[in-house]
Parts: C-alpha cells; sequence; structure tokens
C-alpha cells in the first residue's frame, strides 16, 4: 500500500447540500426548557484564514458565494457537506488539510457560524499554530500582523488573534513555511449527590480517614462559585477567559461533587473528596471552552500548581488524528504524573466509536455514566476509540440525576427538591467524571508518592464490573473507592486492547499480551484467574503467585480464528479473598475489506499533486478524504456501495483558477479495485450573457442525482469557466445538471460596484447534456430586467448584492453576489427556466474594514419573472419598521419546540432583515416564564409541553438608522405562531424620508401574516408623538388607514400601533422617529 494520509469522517451523504447551523447551546444538562437553534434567513460572511470571504445566504443556505482575498482572485474553491457541516476549501488548501497540516474546521463554514466566529460577531481568526521554534513562530505572527495571545508549551504551540484584514499575508507565510508544523482552528469544547456517593463507596473511605485533605484538584470548566457555603474557603481561581464567574453552573456542580461539604444541606449533599482544595480554571465561557484556553488551564494545573487530578468534564468530536489536547494530556501526564480524569461524552448508544476528545487520549482516565442500579446511561457515550478500536470509556460511575451544588444566579439543571436554592440535579458524563476525580484525590491521600498512571491502574482494577454493561460502554466498571483505598494489587497495562485482525482472515493468527501485576503488601498473594469470554480469549494459568513487593506476569490470548467478524471483549477477572483485580480486554476482527486504489491525472496527462478526493457510502455515516502526494493512494474499504468525487487542479500555470470534477456516482467495492481520475476526460463547461463587455465574477456548476434513494450531489466553485470541466466514470446514474454564474462590466472594480448592469443567469440540464460539453449562450429576450434602486442614508455608504438561484423545491443551486454604490441605481438581468426562483439579500451601509460593511442586511421575497419582462426593486428605503415577508418561515413550532426570528427591520420595498449597528434584545416568554433570551434577532425553546399554552415574543432595539427608528419595540402574544402577525404602515415619503410638514396625509395601515399577506383583524388603534414618544395622539382608523396633520417646522413621527387578530393573537409595535416632517 502506498503511504498516504487517509481522513475519515462521519458523513452526510452530499456534496455542496443543504447546510443547516446551530446557535451555540446552552452548556451543561438540559432538563427544562431550553434553547433552540433556529434558521434566520440573513446573510453570513466568514472570513477563512486564508483571507478569502465566504457569504451564506442563510443559516440555512444550501450553497455559499466566496470573494477570493487581494492576490488570490484566481483560486478555485471546492465545497462539500461532511456530516451536515458545509466545507469551503481553497484549493492551495486542499494538500494541507488532506495531510493533517491544516485543520479542517479552518473551512467548516457552519462550525465558525455555529461558534460565532463569523465577521458580524468576530473580528479575528483564532489559530492554535506548532512550529519547531516559538520565537521563530511569534517573529513570523508578529511581522504579519497578528498577535500571540499565549505559550502553549505542553504542545509546542501558541495561541493566534489574526485580525482577519491580516490572515491572507499570515496564510501566504505559514502555508509555505515547513517550520510551521501544524495550523489549527481554536474552536471551543463544550462541557458535557446524595446517593451517588455511597454508590461508589465513599463513606466507606472517609471512616477509614480518607477525605481528600492535603490533595489538590483542579477543575477546567465554567469557574466556581467560591461563595457557596460547601466550598467556601477552599478555592484557588485562576481565570482564561474574558467572562467573569460561573454564569453557567456547571464548573461548581462539578467542583461541589468532587470537594463539597454539603454544608448548606445539613452534609446531604457531601461530595467525594470532602477536604480536598479545588483549584478552578475558568477555561469555558457560556459560548463554549476555548481550546487555546484549556491548554493553559491544564499547563496551569499541572506545571503551575501542581495538582495532582485534573478533572476536565468537557469535550468534543474526536478524530483519527492526535489533536492539541490529546497531546497535552499525554505530555502532561509524562512531565508532571498528574492524573486527567476527563468524561467520555454524552453522544449516546445511536452509535459505537463516540468518545470524545479528550478523554480519548492514552493517558487519561476517561469515564463514563451509570445510573443509580450501575445501568449504562442512554446518553454516555460508547466506544471503542475511533481510529484504532482502542477500550475507552475506562471507568464509569453515576451520572444520571446527580444532585450538587447551584452557583448563585444560574439555572442549569432542575432545583433539588429539599434546597431548590443551593443544589440543582443533573445528568452526563460531566457529573460522572468528578465522582472518580474525587475517588482519585482519596486514593492519592493515601498514597503521596504514586503517580497518575498508579492511580489510574488502581481505580479501573478495583471498579465494580456489571455483567449486563459491555466493555466498551462501562471500561473496567463502575468505580468503588472503598475496595480502591484497600487494593494492593494493580495490573499492568489496567486494560489490554489488541486492536484490529485485518480481513481477509484465512491468515489470522493468534495474539498475545501481558498482563502484569504488581503487588505493593508486604505478603505474597495467590490471584485466581477468571475469563468472562472464552470464546474470543484464553489465560496461559488460572492462577498466579505475586510475591510481596514484585510482579508476575500473565499472557491472555486472543484468538478469533474461529469466530464472526465484530468486536469481541470482556474481562480478565483476578480475586484473592477481599482483593479484586478487573482488567478489560478487547479485539476486533475486520469485516470483509478491499484494497480501493484512486490514481489522479492532471490534463497534462502526468500524476496530479493537487486535488481534493472523497469518497462516502450514499447510505453510510464514514467518509474518507485519501491524499497521496504521488496522486495515487490506496485505502481498505469495506464490501459495499461508494460514491466518489474528485476536484483536480486544472491550470497550466501556478494559478488555482480551474478544476474539473470527476464523480463516479456507483463504486462498489466486492474485491480490489481502482478507480482513475483523470482530468482529461473532463467536458469543458461555459456560460455567456448578451453583453461581451461582461465577465465572469462566480462560477457554480455541478450534478445531483439519487444513488441507491439517497441524494448525492457534487459541485465547485471558481471565479470564472476557465479550465471548468466535468466528467462522470464507470457506471451512469441519471443525475441533473446545473450551472449558475455571475456577470458584471469588465474592469468595474474587484466586486463589480461600479458595473451599470448585473447578469445572474443560472440553468438545470439532464446530467447527459452537461457531460457532453455546454456551452448555453443567453439572448437578451429570453432574460428578465429589474432595475435596482439602492437607498443610502448617509454618505460614503456602500452596498452588497447576494442572488440565491434555487429549484423550485428549495435546492439552492448556486448563490452570486456584487457590489454596488450606495445611492446607486443598477439593471439586474435573471434567467426564467420554469422551475427555478431567485432569493435576492442586499446589504447597504458603510464600509468595516476590507470589504464588511456595517449597515442593513435584508432579505426580498423569492421571484420567478416571466422571459422579457420589467420590474422595480427598491431597497432601504425608509419607514423601518417590524414586519416579515415570505423569504423564510419566521415563527415555527415542531413538536416540542418553538423557533422565531423577528426581523428587526422591514423597509418600505418589503425586504425584511436587521441592522448591524442596532442592539437587539429578543426574548421569549410561555405565560410570565422567560424561555430564552437572545442579543439578537431570534429566541427559542425546546421541551416544551404539548397542548395550547400563551406565548409571547418580545424586541426591543435601539439605534440609529440614519437618524430614524432610534427605538423600536414589538410584541407578540400568541398560542399558535400561525396566529403571529405584523403591522406595516405606508405614509408616502420624499428622498428625505419625510413629509411635508403643515399638512395632511392619508396613510396606509395593513395586518400583515407571517408571509407577509395582508390579513383581517379585529381591532386595530394607532397612536402618533410628535415628541419623541413623551406624549401620545390616537388617530381613528379607518378603511385600512389614518389621517395623521403635521405640524408646521421641522422634526420627526413616532407610531405607536395595537391590534387583534381574528383568533385573539395581539401584537403591539413602537417605532421612535418612524420617520421625518419638514
Amino acid at each position: 500500500m502506498t503511504t498516504s494520509h487517509t481522513v475519515r469522517r462521519r458523513t452526510a451523504v452530499l456534496l455542496v447540500a443543504a447546510m443547516s447551523v446551530a446557535m451555540p447551546a446552552t452548556i451543561g444538562a438540559q432538563t427544562r426548557a431550553a434553547a433552540a437553534a433556529p434558521a434566520a434567513h440573513s446573510p453570513y460572511t466568514v472570513t477563512l484564514v486564508t483571507g478569502d470571504r465566504v457569504t451564506v445566504a442563510s443559516m440555512t443556505a444550501a450553497t455559499a458565494s466566496v470573494e477570493p482575498a487581494a492576490g488570490r482572485e484566481d483560486m478555485s474553491f471546492a465545497m462539500s457537506v461532511v456530516g451536515g457541516h458545509l466545507l469551503v476549501i481553497p484549493s492551495d488548501a486542499h494538500r494541507l488539510v488532506q495531510t493533517q497540516r491544516v485543520d479542517r474546521r479552518l473551512f467548516d463554514i457552519s462550525e465558525l457560524i455555529k461558534l460565532g466566529y463569523d465577521d458580524r460577531r468576530r473580528s479575528t481568526v483564532p489559530l492554535i499554530m506548532e512550529a519547531a521554534t516559538l520565537p521563530a513562530l511569534k517573529k513570523t505572527v508578529s511581522e504579519h500582523g497578528a498577535r500571540t495571545t499565549r505559550e502553549l508549551t505542553a504542545v509546542k504551540a501558541v495561541a493566534v488573534s489574526a485580525p482577519k484584514d491580516k490572515t491572507a499575508s499570515l496564510w501566504e507565510a505559514a502555508r509555505d513555511d515547513r517550520a510551521v508544523h501544524r495550523i489549527w482552528l481554536d474552536g471551543k469544547r463544550q462541557p458535557l449527590l446524595d446517593g451517588s456517593v455511597p454508590q461508589i463507596g465513599a463513606p466507606a473511605a472517609w471512616q477509614a480517614g480518607y477525605t481528600g485533605k492535603g490533595i489538590s484538584v483542579a477543575v477546567l470548566d465554567t469557574g466556581v462559585d467560591a461563595s457557596h457555603p460547601d466550598l467556601a474557603g477552599r478555592v484557588v481561581e485562576r481565570n482564561f477567559t474574558a467572562e467573569t464567574g460561573d454564569r453557567v453552573g456547571h464548573g461548581t456542580h462539578v467542583a461541589s461533587i468532587i470537594a463539597g461539604t454539603g454544608m448548606a444541606s445539613g452534609g446531604r449533599y457531601r461530595g467525594v473528596a470532602p477536604e480536598a482544595t479545588v483549584l478552578s480554571g475558568k477555561v469555558c465561557e457560556m459560548s463554549g471552552c476555548s481550546e487555546s484556553a484549556i491548554l493553559a488551564g491544564m499547563q496551569w494545573a499541572a506545571v503551575d500548581q501542581g495538582a495532582r487530578v485534573i478533572n476536565m468534564s468537557l469535550g468534543g468530536e474526536d478524530f483519527p488524528s492526535v489533536d492539541p489536547l490529546e497531546e497535552a494530556v499525554t505530555a502532561l501526564t509524562a512531565q508532571t504524573g498528574a492524573l486527567f480524569v476527563i468524561a467520555a461524552g454524552n453522544a449516546g448508544a445511536a452509535d459505537t466509536g463516540t468518545i470524545a476528545s479528550p478523554g480519548s487520549a492514552d493517558a487519561a482516565l476517561t469515564v463514563g455514566a451509570v445510573d443509580s442500579s450501575d445501568a449504562v446511561a442512554g446518553f454516555s457515550s460508547r466506544g471503542p476509540r475511533t481510529g484504532d478500536e482502542a477500550i475507552k470509556p475506562d471507568i464509569s460511575a453515576p451520572g444520571v440525576g446527580i444532585v450538587a451544588a447551584r452557583a448563585a444566579g444560574t439555572e442549569m439543571g432542575e432545583p433539588a427538591a429539599d434546597f431548590p436554592a443551593s443544589y440543582v440535579a443533573a445528568d452526563g458524563t460531566s457529573m460522572a467524571t468528578p465522582h472518580v476525580a474525587g475517588a482519585a484525590a482519596l486514593l492519592a491521600q493515601g498514597h503521596p508518592g504514586w503517580r497518575g498512571d498508579q492511580l489510574k491502574a488502581t481505580l479501573m482494577g478495583a471498579a465494580e464490573r456489571t455483567a449486563d454493561n459491555a466493555v466498551f460502554d462501562q471500561g473496567a466498571g463502575r468505580v468503588d473507592v472503598r475496595r480502591a483505598i484497600t487494593q494492593t494489587v494493580t495490573a499492568d497495562p489496567p486494560s489490554v486492547s489488541f486492536g484490529l485482525q485485518p480481513w481477509p482472515h484465512d491468515d489470522d493468527t493468534t495474539l498475545t499480551k501481558t498482563i502484569t501485576y504488581r503487588n505493593t503488601s508486604s505478603v505474597a498473594v495467590a490471584l485466581a484467574l477468571h475469563l468472562t469470554h472464552t470464546k474470543a480469549f484464553t489465560l496461559s494459568t488460572s492462577r498466579v503467585d505475586v510475591p510481596p513487593g514484585g510482579t508476575a506476569d500473565v499472557t491472555v490470548t486472543a484468538d478469533t480464528r474461529h469466530l464472526g467478524v465484530g468486536s469481541w471483549t470482556g474481562h480478565v477477572v483476578a480475586t484473592a479473598g477481599e482483593t479484586r483485580v478487573v482488567t478489560p480486554l478487547a479485539v476486533r476482527k475486520e469485516d470483509e475489506r478491499y484494497a480501493v486504489t484512486l490514481r489522479h491525472i492532471g490534463l497534462d496527462g502526468k500524476p496530479a499533486r493537487d486535488y481534493l478526493t472523497q469518497i462516502f457510502q450514499p447510505n453510510g455515516q464514514d467518509s474518507w478524504f485519501p491524499y497521496d502526494p504521488s496522486g495515487t493512494v490506496t485505502l481498505r474499504l469495506p464490501k459495499g456501495r461508494y460514491t466518489t468525487a474528485t476536484y483536480l487542479h486544472t491550470s497550466a500555470t501556478q494559478s488555482h483558477s480551474g478544476s474539473a470534477l470527476l464523480y463516479q456516482p456507483i463504486l462498489d467495492v466486492t474485491g480490489d479495485t481502482s478507480v482513475t481520475f483523470d482530468a482529461r476526460q473532463g467536458k469543458p463547461v461555459r456560460q455567456s450573457v448578451p453583453d461581451r463587455t461582461a465577465e465572469a465574477h462566480g462560477v457554480f456548476f455541478g450534478v445531483s442525482m439519487q444513488v441507491d434513494g439517497a441524494s448525492v450531489r457534487y459541485g465547485t466553485l471558481q471565479q470564472g469557466f476557465d479550465n471548468a470541466r466535468i466528467a462522470e466514470i464507470g457506471t451512469h446514474v441519471q443525475a441533473t445538471g446545473y450551472v449558475m454564474s455571475t456577470w458584471a462590466r469588465r474592469d468595474s472594480g474587484d466586486t463589480g460596484q461600479d458595473s451599470p448592469y448585473a447578469y445572474y443567469v443560472g440553468e438545470q440540464v439532464p446530467g447527459d447534456v452537461l457531460m457532453a460539453g455546454y456551452h448555453r449562450a443567453f439572448r437578451t429576450g429570453e432574460l428578465a430586467a429589474v432595475t435596482q434602486r439602492i437607498h443610502s442614508y448617509a454618505p460614503g455608504q456602500i452596498a452588497r448584492q447576494w442572488m440565491q438561484f434555487s429549484r423550485d423545491d428549495g435546492e439552492v443551486l448556486g448563490m452570486g453576489r456584487l457590489g454596488m454604490r450606495a445611492p446607486g441605481t443598477r439593471i439586474n438581468y435573471y434567467s426564467t427556466q420554469a422551475g427555478s426562483s431567485w432569493l435576492p439579500q442586499t446589504a447597504i451601509g458603510m464600509p468595516a474594514g476590507g470589504d464588511r460593511i456595517a449597515g442593513l442586511r435584508l432579505t426580498g421575497s423569492p421571484f420567478a419573472p416571466p422571459a422579457g419582462s420589467s420590474a422595480v426593486q427598491e431597497w432601504g428605503a425608509a419607514p423601518y419598521t417590524t414586519a416579515f415577508n415570505d423569504s423564510q418561515q419566521w415563527v415555527t413550532r415542531s413538536g416540542d419546540t418553538l423557533q422565531a426570528v423577528i426581523p428587526s427591520v422591514s423597509d418600505a420595498g418589503a425586504n425584511s432583515g436587521y441592522d448591524t449597528t442596532q442592539s437587539v434584545t429578543t426574548r421569549l416568554y410561555r405565560g410570565d416564564e422567560l424561555l430564552d433570551e437572545q442579543d439578537w434577532v431570534y429566541v427559542a425553546a425546546s421541551g416544551l409541553p404539548a397542548g395550547p399554552a400563551s406565548y409571547r415574543v418580545t424586541q426591543d432595539t435601539t439605534g440609529s438608522i440614519g437618524g430614524l427608528g432610534t427605538r423600536t419595540q414589538s410584541i407578540f402574544a400568541f398560542q399558535d405562531p400561525a396566529e403571529i402577525f405584523t403591522i406595516r404602515y405606508e405614509p408616502r415619503l420624499d428622498s428625505r424620508y419625510a413629509v411635508v410638514a403643515g399638512t395632511r396625509q392619508r396613510m396606509p395601515v395593513k395586518a400583515l401574516d407571517t408571509a407577509g399577506r395582508p390579513i383581517e383583524v379585529r381591532q386595530l388603534a394607532l397612536e402618533f408623538s410628535f415628541d419623541d414618544g413623551t406624549t401620545w395622539q390616537s388617530a381613528v382608523v379607518a378603511k385600512g388607514a389614518v389621517t395623521l396633520r403635521y405640524p408646521p417646522g421641522s422634526g420627526h413621527v413616532s407610531l405607536r400601533v395595537s391590534a387583534t387578530g381574528a383568533t385573539g393573537a395581539e401584537t403591539t409595535q413602537t417605532v421612535i422617529r418612524a420617520y421625518r416632517y419638514q
């Protein structure tokens, strides 16, 4: 097999497919109504580490537009969806991502938005950079306008904050510097008692004098409320975040499980090691835990503070490669002897191999969760470890309904029935982990000289194995500190992973490993050995004598020759009187697999070096991204059906402007096989528009199809049509092809802002037509002309427009983007193919660094204009209200989840959205209970009871849109989201957004549902004010309008409307300074 880099990921069966983005979730257990993830229809722009700017039309958009950074205009981009996450990877990063020099998450648009790293919410790209020498790396960082924020010596790395307008320069320097070993996203991990403490035997340890006295246990979490009576006077704190206090309650809960005194409950909710000292390293904020903060906290706890035990009830997805947190666990354990006790994760039993990182590190004592009867909790993550089939979790502990300290002012968990102000109950491996950390503290007290591996081996060996629980669910078993403090015999290693017996199995041999039993007592111990699984494993002896202070070896043999494929697990149980040592075992007999060789050939006929290839199962979960610089890569795949595609760099120069998309929709792996991706097989793809002065400003092309009932889609994005090629290889599958391009006048600026026209043309064609060589020349008569009028409320403003091209079934096929002047007028020409539509979006405001805009972000209604038609579309004109249109579903109830996106701004053109300069607070209530509050336009809650209830959504804004809309308030009271409505008023305003002072004017007033359609209401009242709401006057509403008399002089008109809908829903909206009179 050729040496290669093969990256495996859990994946959705889509390339360039529907993107679903979740906003950051509340940390910790959720036992009451909790924040859920809405889907707001507003553009999100994300600046990549390369400096390229990616824009998605909404949080649920299916594709993206890309503006390459200066000097990167010829770059092409591969787009794919992996595990529901949209990846946009520029061609000069393909090789670096596949060889794992660069973290794929840096190009994961969904994840970056989820983490709050989009351009609206963050102006820098947070990185972790590893290098051979840190001084040289820090110098490079500084020379390219970025800032080193932390040294992370445990992993020979630095945390870097790179301003988004400087990232292109830093990328270019680091990309070509072989001394820079790896570049990671500084992402975020998530923090994943009265009965549970006796369950693990802690009272017996207390009676024996083990209370944790003199032992420091670090808690790397959301912080600790040191004023809580259970923890007062015993907490040393260090903050690695910009947020103060424990605002979540997670860290306080965890710390009190470890070391709480139970003071606030009369001793009832006492922790495992009630006299231990807590070292609180606050590494998590409400939005999550920065990886660089976690790394800094680990170093502080292990090196600076000398903690014997470090609790990490946090984690994130594990991948086969070693990430910085896993690397730090290994390095710091070896350096200091500290024991890292880490949560297994809460991914549940739906799938195997879901252990979270950094609990996936070898040196970690990884903890799963059980309930009060020692049954494995449904939410607890399962092994084996991703990549090598190793045994994880190592041990388990109570993690269901755990009552522990409640941080002041927090809402995590369910308040305890007896002490609701001081304690809450919560579920999770986050709660199981501190039980083990507390047990380790008790053991460390009795053995001051022991290192972490000795504590780990003793706790695992003394665990209480449950026969009904699998090894990959429970590890060695549930922690038993009563036995651990008296245990004098341990096993090395504490678990035995035989790994994989590869297919085919005609040459399988037996595998042997040695268990060394160590006796620390002064008397010999005669161990009787028992296997819980005798089909797969045998022992060299059934009895072994371990001398005092000595060791004895036992050989374990794994023999799968007569067994079926799959994982085989068991335990060795060694007993001698009260002594019992449990050692988990595991081996995997690989399922049927074959070698699949992929060859990549460029347009010059030579092996290709620059490509991005993906292979996955249409109805499976796994995806592989194989790479080898030779152009030929071999990987072993399970027998079955796959689909595969590659993006081959096709430019004849160092430019990355062109790519060939080559795909094989069906690849049946029933034996060793090969696929050749030859760029010369690709047929050209091209569109053109009537105006010969136009040039392309972005091109999408690809295909979509059904493979074994699964939707599969391949696509690519590049600046123009140069070297754009596509080909189907192998078995033919009927597909639909799509091509979409955006055009502006040549030499009209980088974004086309000076072009008097724009072309947005897209077409769906049979896949066979696209494969045969596609050239579509659009004629003027088959296009629709829509004049764009961009209004401006301040000098120096600019505008950007995005046009999303979709099928009638909602599938997004492409998105174009161009700049405009503000104020300004342009004619947009649109293709008019039946079965497709366009969704327009526009940003208007002041330049905000680079190409960013601070101001209005508006979405219009989708439209499908007929050929030869013309229309006018207005953007950004006052008055500004809160109103819906039909661009999305704004308020929805699905099952137990309610979501509301309230557009804080709607303009005179019926476009809805928000203004980035506004301060917005949106709240969701059920009755008088506050369910969610966000400093943004969305709110959501899940876990809601069935049946009718009174809900209320409120939104308050402050700010100024050109001196108007300085303060607004909207209140919507309803039982069913379908009842919600808004009020739109339509005064006749001049170009200064004013009516003539001293005149009377009739102003239509309309009630609109959540699709922007007029509806009838039972009652509607309108009040107006000429003194910014200090005093109000009533107006008579008649025949859908009011007549207002404006005073002489100049000033502003404020409006307040209230209405009751046909079903009893109520709406109240107030706008201070809605428009002017002068």
